[in-house]
């Protein structure tokens, strides 16, 4: 395992020197305004950080873990699931200390994959995303590096996924045991329902689905939680949106939160209204819904 807060992240004033020497329209204000020094010098004060490989299926897959450094007993564990697909949407440092750090700093191990085909440019057998398909074995199997993390409770997990990482912390689900909550921010319940409202997401289904074009409605249903209610834990969902989401339509939430009433699994959708994909507006108010909804059912 590897220190995040290592070489150019050492120090507040050696990642900001790094940003600017890399970037050239770096804007130091900005920069400042979205990780204050603050921020930076409390939560390395306050939280261990560490990334670091693990194998899965004969492949190398990166991870990392974000826990508090001061703790008297074992802590509930939160599995984190970001979005995007194969390298876009990979987790920097600067990521790591949004939603997952402020997780850690209320008491949760914070655990997640970067997925496979992500690290591929610089890890050589990483393979290859499949959106939804053998990739979710890199978060099952996140399990089996808790016991490297000796705070870890394992008994006691949470999957909280953004965008794509809500259809993988439900397919997750269907194989873990211990699930007690689950998280779902700007998540889709529908893939083809939602391949009609954003028809360019074919090229990514395309792109990495094995054999997308002869098993199109299978492999969508097969990734779709609306098709497989009866498979999930008895895990309370919390459901989050934006309404003026252009990347997932909140309709995806509406649909999934009425499913779930109907079929009387304990879900609590919130809609966060004039908000986006990446809820810029209601950022707190998310981390605190968020937190209270762990507390409640993890603590």
């Amino acid at each position: 395992m590897k220190d995040c807060f290592r070489g150019p992240f050492s120090s507040y004033e050696t990642w900001k020197k790094t940003l600017a020497s890399k970037k050239p329209n770096f804007n130091e204000k900005a920069f400042k305004w979205a990780f204050p020094e603050e921020k930076y010098s409390r939560i390395r004060q306050a939280l261990d950080c560490y990334d670091f490989t693990y194998e899965v299926d004969g492949l190398t897959i990166e991870g990392y873990y974000l826990a508090p450094k001061e703790r008297q007993t074992k802590l509930p564990v939160v599995i984190y699931n970001r979005g995007g697909n194969a390298e876009f949407g990979y987790v920097m440092f600067a990521k790591k200390l949004l939603l997952q750090a402020d997780l850690a700093q209320a008491g949760y191990v914070v655990i997640g994959s970067q997925y496979r085909g992500a690290s591929a440019r610089f890890i050589k057998n990483n393979g290859a995303d499949e959106f939804g398909g053998a990739d979710v074995d890199d978060v099952t199997a996140l399990v089996d590096v808790l016991p490297d993390i000796p705070m870890a409770d394992s008994s006691r997990i949470a999957l909280v996924g953004w965008s794509r990482g809500a259809m993988q912390s439900y397919l997750a689900a269907k194989g873990l045991s211990g699930v007690k909550a689950i998280v779902s921010i700007a998540g889709v319940a529908d893939l083809e329902k939602e391949l009609s409202w954003r028809p360019k997401m074919e090229n990514v289904y395309r792109g990495r689905i094995p054999d997308y074009d002869n098993n199109k409605s299978a492999a969508l249903a097969a990734r779709s939680v609306i098709n497989w209610l009866d498979e999930l834990p008895d895990a309370p969902v919390l459901l989050l949106h934006g309404s003026e989401d252009k990347r997932v339509n909140p309709e995806q939430s509406h649909l999934l939160a009425a499913a779930l009433d109907k079929v009387e699994h304990k879900n609590k959708l919130v809609i966060y209204e004039g908000d986006n994909h990446g809820l810029v507006n209601n950022r707190q108010a998310m981390q605190q819904e968020v937190i209270a909804w762990l507390d409640e059912y993890m603590k």
